[in-house]
């Protein structure tokens, strides 16, 4: 065999054994839409809920669905009893008409409206994106509405600490005027400082992230 041909084999075999013991690479969604499902963390936390963040991640099972039911009906005034059909036709109305009044449209005269934004803003996350793996909403619509919950947070908040301290102080005064926060926990200052730690959920993302529309220039006409 000649000696060029030894080589030749020499190095594919070499290629196919690095190849096959390379970690594979793990699927992830775009920057955008990473950075918007990052303002869910605190809830995702509590919850321990997986496959958030995760393409990957289409539908949930049957255990799950039934833990996170009851609680995100609960998160959209709904009945426990209504039905998938019912909350498919809801949603439809109003989850891209009228997100944006979610947890705010019955503010409590002593509430911080900034505070309460942010609250807001985590569950406006954590809802949609849930809303798509229980089969209830368009996903197109829920990108269109996760990515202008984030470009409000971006417009509103000065950056992943502030918008935790804000968030922190909304959950607050949520449940202390004896709203229920069901999928929810104590998020406080250690919490937080975990987000934003060298290994946190929030540690390197940018703030703000990239803006939720990037439309381009229109071609210039002939």
């Amino acid at each position: 065999m000649p000696t060029w041909l030894k080589i030749l084999l020499a190095v594919l075999v070499l290629w196919r054994v690095v190849r096959y013991f390379r970690p594979a690479k793990r699927a992830a969604f775009t920057p955008r839409k990473h950075w918007a499902l990052a303002l869910a963390q605190p809830m995702v936390d509590a919850t321990g809920l997986t496959g958030f963040m995760s393409p990957v991640t289409t539908e949930l099972n049957e255990e799950t669905r039934k833990l996170f039911r009851a609680p995100l009906l609960h998160q959209m005034e709904l009945r426990p009893t209504t039905s998938d059909d019912e909350v498919r036709a809801h949603l439809s109305r109003v989850l891209e008409a009228q997100w944006f009044r979610a947890d705010l449209h019955a503010l409590q005269p002593a509430d911080d409206p900034r505070a309460a934004l942010a609250f807001a803003c985590v569950r406006m996350a954590f809802l949609a994106r849930n809303a798509v793996l229980f089969g209830w909403a368009d996903p197109m619509v829920a990108w269109r509405v996760l990515l202008l919950n984030a470009q409000r947070a971006q417009d509103c908040f000065a950056g992943w600490e502030d918008f935790g301290h804000a968030c922190i102080a909304g959950r607050r005064q949520w449940v202390a005027a004896f709203r229920a926060d069901p999928l929810g926990s104590g998020f406080d200052e250690s919490h937080l400082r975990q987000l934003l730690g060298p290994k946190g959920a929030w540690a390197g993302l940018p703030w703000p992230g990239e803006p939720a529309l990037s439309p381009s220039a229109a071609p210039a006409a002939a």
